[in-house]
């Protein structure tokens, strides 16, 4: 069940996208091919099994198409069977090349920190062929689903000239849905099937800032069988979870010998929460049903590793021993992504935490509560009780309680994800500028160089710090004497301190005049231009930052006219303040995003607050005030 998302060690580029401090680096788009005919047959068999049916013919258009194409991959697992497989490549002038057996290969997968996986690749290696060949792959796949029901992609980054995909066959039961937009779909419904055709369909391009999907456009959903309702897909899920033995006695004695000393209900859950984040490796083996079903909480207190769904079960049960309900809860963990409410299918989901009725827990008002429900990942290697990664927020959680699925949206935390910069300079009259400067990070920021800190090598962190002020700072910013300060509990929070030297700060000005002062020119919402003919959701992190600049000028100034803004709605906020005493110019900026997933009904309060931004990082801070000239 769990495809976790792989927590490496945060590389420079990695750093810069957390702190949102340089704007989106698209790459150049690659020449698409054409999908001369796409076709997909699904079979539901009277034994539950599926027959699944590919006929793919695909016209290389460009130089770099072969290369996307070859090898082809047709994705297996321990539920499912490659049963027939063709494929040939028919150059321009009408040969027609057989794929033979050896250009026939399996992969394994399994991505770091798994340990096994029944996943796998038979790929397909076609012969190399000119631009305006044509790949042909024919196959068929026998799946016994753990769970009755299915997901099709529609659309696809190469334009379609001709789609259909069908499932028939389906008895009791028989639910489906088209998820997401796609011009030119036409859908005919018959008894226990639903068939799906198209004729040219164009090439995805999604904008920047889209979502996951919108690179296929559309989604096929479909299901059968007794599990209908989200109650259904808890209930199925309660039905694998009631197949492992729980509340053994190595598991409660674990948890007693955790919270002997610890009267305290907070205390208790923080103690067993940090033992399943921080003795408990995150280690997965994905086999068969074991991609679903977690192992016994005893077997992963001995081992001390498991995956996501390991982890959460094992946290449950020592949480119950304490006195504290639990309840195990899927969860999509995908900041571009979120679940498709009106189709219940467990397939949506790719994580699982622990949700805990906050009443009677004494907690405090900055945790992340839902529902009246404290949501706990036990995957989380920062941050406590009071911090939910960010890919986690503003998802649907689907909490097994007591033989319900109940669906709880998780809250956004955008409070606790940011950053705060702090600059106090001394402007000498030629325009030059030294002094220091303070970067204060909070959340997934922060937890990023936490992560850089204790896995990475001194000379990353050094790098990646430079760059981050490089980012946030004028250019020819030079820094010295760098230190570097982390605290652990609540949100994830770094601190980091360095002097800063910036020459040319004000540009050359006319005699008896300060020189023109840049305001710190960050770029933290999104672009308004990004909304110009836009048709899809714009997705993006939450946070909440502040810049500060305090800089003592050469001599005694006055305030700058028209440079103060304020803008906020329920999307976000941004704010722009200035002011001179004497010699001492203080700006300060704050910005804040308030949602994750912005339907294109609430563009306009989001072009608010992002023209607001945009206006002023355009403004140089001009002093108005004449001196006398010496």
């Amino acid at each position: 069940m769990h495809r976790r998302v792989i927590r490496t060690l945060i590389r420079l580029a990695q750093v810069l996208s957390l702190l949102a401090i340089v704007g989106l680096i698209v790459p150049p788009r690659l020449s698409a091919a054409t999908q001369l005919e796409r076709s997909i047959d699904v079979e539901v068999r009277p034994d539950g099994s599926v027959s699944e049916r590919t006929h793919l013919r695909v016209r290389l258009d460009g130089p770099n198409d072969f290369a996307r194409w070859s090898p082809y991959y047709v994705y297996l697992d321990d539920n499912r069977e490659l049963t027939s497989l063709e494929a040939s490549a028919t150059g321009p002038d009408g040969k027609v090349l057989k794929v033979s057996r050896r250009d026939l290969d399996t992969q394994q997968v399994a991505g770091r920190d798994e340990l096994h996986s029944s996943r796998s690749y038979r790929t397909v290696a076609f012969p190399p062929v000119p631009v305006g060949s044509v790949l042909a792959v024919d196959f068929t796949v026998k799946e016994t689903p753990w769970f009755p029901g299915g997901d099709l992609p529609l659309g696809s980054q190469d334009a379609i000239e001709s789609l259909r995909v069908a499932v028939h066959g389906a008895g009791a039961g028989w639910r489906w849905r088209v998820d997401g937009s796609l011009p030119g779909l036409a859908v005919q419904e018959s008894p226990g099937g639903v068939t799906v055709t198209a004729a040219h369909l164009p090439a995805l391009v999604p904008p920047a800032k889209a979502p996951d999907s919108a690179s296929e456009g559309a989604v096929l959903r479909y299901a059968w069988g007794n599990a209908a309702g989200w109650d259904g897909v808890g209930r199925w899920f309660e039905g694998l979870l009631t197949q492992v033995p729980r509340n053994a006695e190595p598991v409660r004695r674990k948890a007693r010998e955790l919270i002997a000393s610890l009267p305290d209900k907070r205390q208790r859950m923080e103690a067993l929460v940090d033992f399943t984040r921080r003795q408990v490796r995150y280690v997965a083996v994905e086999v068969g049903i074991g991609g679903y079903r977690p192992a016994p909480p005893q077997q992963v207190t001995e081992r001390l590793w498991g995956d996501c769904k390991d982890k959460a079960l094992l946290l449950a049960d020592l949480l119950h021993e304490a006195g504290i309900d639990a309840y195990p809860a899927l969860i999509r963990l995908d900041p571009h992504g979120r679940v498709d409410r009106e189709f219940p299918s467990p397939f949506q989901f790719n994580h699982m935490i622990v949700a805990v009725p906050a009443e009677g827990l004494g907690l405090s008002a900055n945790v992340p509560l839902a529902n009246g429900f404290l949501f706990l990942d036990a995957t989380q290697r920062e941050g406590g009780l009071e911090w939910l990664n960010p890919g986690v927020q503003d998802q649907e959680a689907l909490v097994v309680k007591n033989g319900q699925g109940i669906l709880v949206r998780t809250p956004i935390l955008q409070a606790g994800e940011g950053s705060r910069l702090t600059v106090e300079l001394a402007l000498a009259p030629s325009g030059d500028a030294t002094g220091s400067a303070s970067l204060e990070l909070t959340g997934e920021p922060a937890a990023a160089f936490q992560e850089l800190h204790s896995g990475g090598k001194p000379q990353e962190l050094d790098r990646a710090i430079r760059h981050v002020f490089a980012g946030m700072l004028p250019a020819g910013v030079s820094l010295s004497g760098i230190r570097w300060q982390s605290t652990e509990g609540g949100a994830p929070f770094v601190k980091v301190d360095a002097q800063v030297a910036l020459p040319a700060l004000g540009a050359a000005a006319e005699a008896g005049a300060l020189p023109p002062i840049p305001v710190p020119g960050l770029v933290q919402l999104p672009s308004p231009g990004l909304l110009e003919n836009r048709a899809l959701p714009v997705v993006a992190s939450p946070f909440s930052s502040r810049t500060t600049w305090r800089v003592t000028l050469p001599q005694d100034s006055c305030k700058p006219e028209g440079q103060d803004v304020t803008v906020g709605n329920d999307v976000g906020a941004f704010r722009q303040t200035t002011s001179v005493q004497g010699k001492l110019l203080v700006v300060e900026r704050q910005a804040e995003l308030r949602q994750r997933w912005i339907e294109p009904a609430s563009f306009p309060a989001l072009k608010e607050v992002s023209l607001a931004e945009s206006r002023a990082n355009k403004r140089r801070l001009r002093l108005s005030c004449r001196v006398a000239a010496p």
